[in-house]
C-alpha cells in the first residue's frame, strides 16, 4: 500500500500574522498513518504527553515538552504513543512578518524567509529557553487579547524570527540540511510565484539548475508527490484564497489560479477538495480557522 500525503490549508485572518489553535480542545491523540504538510509554518508547543514528532524522514521522540518548528511544504507528523498529550499550535505568516522588517528590501526579505525555512527541528523547552519564553508569551497573548494584544504578537514574532535565524547559525545539527531538499527549494518558490503560469517540469527543473529526470526523482523522494500535483495543490489553495478575500467570479478565479478553463478548474478542484468551487464557496464560513484536508496518494519515484 502507498504512502498518503495530506495537505492542511489553513487561513489566518485578514490583517494578521497569526492563527493559534490553543486550548482544551488539543488534548487528545495525535498521529496518523501518513504525512502533512501546511501553507504556513507550524509551531506546536507540547506542555505534556509522549511519543515522536516525524519531520520528512526524521524521527524526533517526545516526552512531556517538545517544541517542533515547521516550514510550510515539509511534510511530518506527530504521533501520541500514550492515550493523549497536549499541544498548541501557532500558524504564522512568516512572509508577512518579513515584509513588516524590511519593508524596502524584498532582497533581503527573501534571504532571511530561505534561511528561516531552510530548517525544520524539534527540540526539548530547556534546549532552547529563549524560544521557549517567546512562544509561552504570543500564546498567552493569543489567549488573553487584552488591550493591543495584536500589536504585541507582531512584536514577539519578530523577535521570534531573530530567534530562529541565531539558531540556525549558531546551532551545527540544526543548520545541516538535507541536500536534496536544498536543491528542490527554489522549485518550491518557483511555483508559489508562477502558479498562474503555464508552469512544466522542465521550468520548475531549470529553476533548481538541474535535468528534469532528476528534478523528477529528487522531488518524488523530497515530497511524495508528482511535481504537478503539488502545482496542482498550489493552486487550488490560491483559488480558495481568492473565493475567501475577493467577490470574483468563478470563472475569473479559475484563471486567476492557473487553470486553463473553468471545467479543468471544478474538475481539479472536486478532485482535490470532494466538492465544486460552487459548494466550497457557499459553505467556506464553515472553514475559518480549520484545516482543509488535501488528501492525495504519494507516487514515489514518479
Amino acid at each position: 500500500m502507498k504512502d498518503k500525503l495530506e495537505f492542511r490549508y489553513y487561513e489566518i485572518p485578514e490583517k494578521e500574522q497569526l492563527l493559534a489553535l490553543l486550548g482544551e480542545s488539543w488534548k487528545r491523540p495525535f498521529g496518523l498513518d501518513y504525512l502533512h504538510f501546511h501553507n504556513y509554518m507550524e509551531v506546536g508547543v507540547c506542555h505534556y504527553g509522549e511519543g515522536e514528532a516525524v519531520i520528512e524522514e526524521r524521527h524526533y521522540p517526545f516526552r512531556d515538552t517538545a517544541i517542533t518548528v515547521i516550514p510550510p511544504n515539509i511534510p511530518h507528523d506527530h504521533r501520541t504513543t500514550g492515550e493523549r498529550s497536549f499541544w498548541e499550535w501557532l500558524y504564522i505568516d512568516v512572509e508577512n512578518v518579513l515584509g513588516e522588517m524590511y519593508p524596502n528590501d524584498e532582497i533581503l526579505a527573501r534571504k532571511v524567509r530561505g534561511e528561516i525555512y531552510g530548517n525544520a527541528f524539534c527540540v526539548k523547552r530547556d534546549e532552547q529557553p529563549v524560544l521557549a519564553q517567546l512562544l509561552d508569551s504570543i500564546i498567552k497573548e493569543a489567549e488573553g487579547k487584552k488591550y493591543l494584544y495584536r500589536e504585541s504578537i507582531k512584536g514577539l514574532l519578530r523577535s521570534f524570527v531573530v530567534e530562529l535565524l541565531r539558531i540556525n547559525k549558531c546551532d551545527k545539527d540544526l543548520k545541516r540540511i538535507e541536500q536534496n531538499t536544498l536543491l528542490i527549494a527554489s522549485a518550491i518558490d518557483y511555483v508559489e510565484r508562477r502558479y498562474a503560469e503555464d508552469v512544466k517540469i522542465s521550468d520548475m527543473a531549470q529553476a533548481c539548475s538541474i535535468s528534469e529526470s532528476h528534478f523528477r526523482k529528487l522531488f518524488g523522494e523530497c515530497m511524495g508527490v508528482h511535481p504537478l500535483e503539488f502545482l496542482n495543490l498550489i493552486r487550488i489553495q490560491k483559488a480558495c484564497e481568492l473565493m475567501t478575500k475577493t467577490d470574483h467570479s468563478i470563472e475569473s478565479i479559475s484563471y486567476e489560479s492557473g487553470f486553463g478553463n473553468v471545467s479543468t478548474f471544478i474538475r481539479n478542484f472536486r478532485k482535490v477538495l470532494g466538492m465544486t468551487p460552487y459548494q466550497w464557496k457557499k459553505s467556506s464560513g464553515n472553514y475559518e480557522g480549520k484545516p482543509l484536508n488535501f488528501r492525495i496518494k504519494a507516487k514515489k519515484g514518479w
